[in-house]
């Protein structure tokens, strides 16, 4: 299992990379090919539909904290009856998720009146019934995506979740190239979607050898199980709220276009996300492992800091150079008429920062079943984010309400989650801290030499964006490792360097 979470986690990054470069390149492709207006409709619709996905009620985190739990204290048969009654429920979810997501689309004219065209109206209904019976489907089958993760099996996830984000540029850039619109766009996402979920059955019936059978309804179980999910899925509700109300407000206050300033500043900001979540994502099992053989606070708490260090030395990187060199990139990369997008996604990166180092700790309190609290706490931060986003989205657009949310995300996940994290779950928030500020000594000097380059050079050309990233870059990588970097982190990267040196000797010995 150790194997197959390094492995799991190299995938992460390959994983990223790829989702970086459909970002960075397939996705200013599709905003120059359907125009900002259409592009933000199928950025609005989606992220209306994507409100439907909470609809799991937070059964996808118990099923693999649970499923674990037994498979660790020796209980399979209990391990059988829980996969088997989930299923059903699952297929349930599916069937009213799509029922919801037919509402909406038959009302989308009372929901878009003020702000769409009636041409886009038609069309955004259009997009969101295919997207409702995506939702279904992906409800239906859900189960053995969490079946794979609670066994470990990293490597297939991430190589599925990779041939996902390959698979749609691949497919529908030459459609679109041919005159394809964003219903084409919307099918061939649906398929792609379809087809994985269909590979991660087969490979839990052929590889992990598990089959799902309904056994029963064990309301005891179904019982516990619900009482941990309930605040997960608040959870899961405040994340769709922070992540995805703003481009919902902004559709129906100030329409599409604003809604594409806001959902490229939002890849940005996913960019970021998706490099924290690259570790998170693998340490759910190993946590609910631990907790399951009641080891210490102490153990936890180091893991915690062991892993928030790695994310906030890769993560303060990617941000600190978007802050210094992010407004000529965003101008380049997705036009003049993105160009507002720089100081939305400053803002969102800003906000999420400290939150997202912190993610490991969000998997110990899952695994202790202490999440009531946090989610109660995030559940009032999230309505008080719809309140200050609407007026300051009417007022000063989409920066508007990316204020809003970095606002909320601070009070919420640092101030609020801090308190919490050290009072009652036993885990070493002030250790975290004492940890970060020994990592910010080695950022002082690429960020003075990315200032010095901005103050004495006006980036006007690709070169000389270049050169200052760069040099930003280097001079990080060298800063961190002399000043900040412990020895488990220099480490990793030794440990890194040798294998590829390794591999490099052993093909020129052949």
């Amino acid at each position: 299992m150790v194997n197959q979470r390094r492995v799991g986690a190299v995938l992460s990054y390959v994983y990223i990379a790829v989702n970086m470069l459909v970002m960075l390149v397939y996705q200013p492709i599709v905003l120059r090919i359907l125009g900002s207006s259409e592009y933000g409709l199928y950025q609005l619709t989606a992220s209306v539909i994507n409100y439907l996905t909470v609809m799991d009620l937070g059964f996808g985190n118990g099923i693999v904290v649970f499923s674990t739990k037994y498979r660790a204290t020796g209980k399979y048969e209990e391990e059988k009856r829980l996969l088997g009654m989930f299923f059903v429920i699952f297929v349930g979810i599916g069937i009213v998720a799509t029922c919801a997501g037919l509402v909406l689309t038959f009302n989308a004219h009372r929901i878009f009146a003020a702000s769409l065209t009636a041409a886009e109206i038609e069309k955004s209904r259009i997009l969101m019934l295919i997207l409702s019976v995506n939702m279904g489907v992906t409800f239906s089958l859900t189960i053995y995506n969490k079946i794979i993760i609670s066994y470990e099996s990293f490597i297939f996830v991430k190589l599925i979740t990779i041939a996902r984000v390959l698979l749609n540029p691949l497919i529908m850039l030459p459609l679109l190239l041919l005159g394809a619109d964003s219903v084409a766009m919307v099918s061939v996402l649906s398929a792609v979607n379809v087809g994985c979920l269909l590979s991660n059955y087969i490979y839990c019936r052929k590889v992990l050898g598990v089959r799902v059978r309904f056994c029963g309804f064990d309301k005891a179980v179904f019982i516990q199980i619900f009482s941990y999910s309930v605040f997960v899925f608040i959870a899961e509700i405040v994340d769709k709220v922070n992540w995805y109300v703003d481009q919902a407000i902004l559709g129906v206050v100030r329409g599409t276009e604003e809604v594409t300033v806001y959902s490229m500043a939002s890849n940005y900001n996913q960019m970021v996300l998706l490099v924290s979540g690259a570790m998170s994502s693998v340490t759910l099992p190993k946590i609910s492992a631990m907790v399951a053989r009641k080891e210490s606070d102490r153990r936890l708490s180091d893991e915690f800091i062991k892993f928030s260090r790695l994310q906030f030395l890769t993560v303060f990187f990617i941000a600190g150079g978007f802050l210094l060199f992010g407004k000529e990139f965003v101008v380049w990369h997705a036009g003049e008429i993105c160009g507002q997008s720089y100081y939305v996604a400053s803002l969102l990166i800003c906000g999420a920062l400290i939150p997202i180092t912190q993610s490991i700790a969000v998997n110990i309190v899952q695994a202790k079943n202490m999440f009531k609290p946090r989610a109660l706490i995030t559940l009032i931060m999230a309505g008080v984010n719809v309140g200050i986003s609407i007026p300051l989205a009417i007022r000063f657009g989409s920066v508007g309400s990316a204020a809003g949310t970095a606002i909320v995300l601070i009070l919420a996940n640092v101030v609020a989650m801090n308190i919490y994290y050290s009072k009652w779950c036993g885990i070493d928030i002030g250790g975290y801290w004492k940890n970060i500020l020994r990592i910010l000594p080695g950022a002082v000097i690429p960020i003075g030499i990315a200032l010095g380059w901005r103050f004495a050079v006006h980036i006007d050309a690709f070169w000389k964006f270049f050169a200052g990233v760069a040099a930003y870059s280097v001079t990080y990588a060298v800063s961190m490792w002399f000043i900040s970097m412990n020895s488990y982190e220099k480490g990793i990267v030794t440990g890194f360097l040798k294998k590829i040196k390794a591999k490099a000797v052993g093909k020129r010995c052949r």
